[in-house]
């Protein structure tokens, strides 16, 4: 071990234990020696409370990981070392027990309580008490997620963090028989289709609201443990996705209103990403900066693939104006597949309604779409130009060519595509973020004028990705 040898034990992240975690994964007797090294002076610098080190929901994650993992650092251990786990677990668990309920975020309760469940069950707790401390996880999980199984931050990070509080919470249930075994087997499934929904073909998820960091190693062990694969979900109603495909193509879309009380809420109402196979080609680029400047900007409508009108956010937090989505429908037309939503975000400032259509082809292997802006006759801003932006993968470059087209290669794919639109198109830089970091990109621009949109009442721009077969 090199990098982890000199490292404090109280520093920032660690008092959670999820390094045991890893430790584990790395494997063989000198990291099970230094684990239980790691532990015991961690145990010899906290053995009283502090409001750092037992906060409830970091004590909450430290007690999962010291009883999960118990059988890989602590069955090895002396009588002695054995004696100190035992002795500390039971004493934060006291702890854990009554400090828990001051916690304020939902989250984290959670976190608190999945940790106390699954120690009391170590220590050899009753059914009845476990069946207790169910009865406040039930309706504090049932509040956090709609009705389709999404998180109500329709943050993927958060979902996939909360799923897996309850998959280890289920595995001490088994054990112990716990009443509420159907609610979780329940919960965990649908939160395990909405996780399938939301995951691109390389294992990661489509990048809203914060999403593109999660390690696709995690998610896929995740989803593995929750078991009860079935078919892929095409639309979350509640949770605000859809996700459709045909031959090597799928497309995921935002069709949700945003979540203002989100740490990362994403404005890209009605964007979407579009993969070919493993190729991300289509994507938007992530919301992963520690730049609070930069983070503004990766989480604003620019910085999706979806329409901007007159450079301002489809949702504004502080106005009190949120994109309300409506008139969503997917299904089978002509050929294909057909997505339909609007939303209401443009009305308060601009009198505009913001409605989009997606084709996908039998075979994928044609992307059509088509944006549509229509003047309600409410009052507002006049509208002046309308950016419609696509952004590319970083594997992905493009050139301009005549006629309003533009030829896009996905690097080590023989074949291409082909971008056209009815409207004015352009090529212009962008960012993309994901668990390597950031990478430069490119995104497609169309500009659409729309001095007279009040007196025609609308305006359409079409669109279409080709794909352009080798001979």
């Amino acid at each position: 071990m090199t990098s982890g040898s000199s490292r404090q034990v109280s520093g920032e992240g660690f008092d959670n234990f999820e390094w045991l975690r890893n430790l584990r994964s790395f494997g063989g007797s000198q990291a099970r020696s230094r684990a239980r090294s790691l532990i015991t002076n961690w145990l010899k610098l906290n053995s009283r409370w502090t409001a750092k080190s037992w906060q409830p929901d970091i004590m909450g994650q430290r007690l999962a990981t010291l009883v999960f993992c118990y059988d890989w650092y602590g069955r090895s251990g002396d009588e002695a070392f054995q004696q100190q786990i035992s002795l500390s677990i039971r004493l934060q668990a006291n702890c854990l027990a009554i400090d828990w309920k001051r916690l304020h975020d939902h989250d984290a309760r959670v976190t608190a309580l999945r940790g106390l469940i699954i120690a009391e069950a170590a220590l050899g707790a009753d059914d009845d008490d476990l069946d207790n401390l169910m009865e406040f996880l039930v309706p504090l999980v049932d509040g956090m997620l709609y009705a389709d199984g999404g998180h109500k931050s329709r943050m993927a990070d958060k979902h996939l963090a909360v799923m897996r509080d309850l998959i280890e919470i289920r595995n001490t249930g088994l054990a112990n028989q716990l009443e509420q075994l159907v609610w979780l087997d329940q919960t965990i499934a649908k939160m395990g289709a909405i996780c399938r929904m939301w995951r691109h073909a390389d294992g990661q998820f489509a990048r809203f609201n914060g999403a593109g960091v999660s390690n696709p190693d995690i998610i896929e062990e995740t989803l593995a443990r929750a078991g009860q694969k079935g078919k892929l979900l095409q639309q979350a109603p509640h949770s605000g996705f859809l996700r459709f495909s045909s031959g090597r193509s799928t497309i995921i879309m935002d069709v949700g209103k945003p979540e203002a009380n989100a740490e990362v809420a994403g404005l890209g109402t009605l964007a979407f990403e579009f993969a070919v196979g493993q190729n991300l080609l289509v994507i938007n680029p992530g919301q992963a900066s520690g730049d609070p400047n930069l983070q503004r900007l990766l989480c604003s409508t620019k910085a999706h693939s979806t329409l901007t009108l007159d450079g301002q956010n489809s949702s504004d937090f502080a106005a009190g104006r949120l994109a309300e989505v409506d008139d969503i429908e997917l299904g089978p037309a002509e050929g294909g597949l057909l997505a339909i939503a609007s939303h209401t975000g443009y009305e308060q400032s601009h009198g505009i309604t913001h409605h989009r259509k997606v084709y996908l082809s039998t075979g994928g292997g044609n992307l059509r779409g088509a944006d549509r802006l229509e003047y309600t006759g409410a009052p507002g801003e006049i509208a002046r130009m309308a950016v419609i932006r696509f952004h590319l993968h970083p594997r992905v470059t493009a050139a301009m060519l005549g006629d309003q087209r533009i030829l896009i290669k996905i690097r080590g794919n023989r074949a291409g595509w082909v971008f056209r639109s009815s409207a004015s198109v352009s090529l212009d830089t962008s960012l993309f973020f994901d668990t390597h970091g950031r990478m430069n990109c490119q995104q497609i621009l169309i500009n659409a004028p729309l001095a007279d949109i009040r007196s025609i009442g609308a305006v359409t721009v079409k669109w279409a990705f080709q794909r352009n077969d080798p001979l």
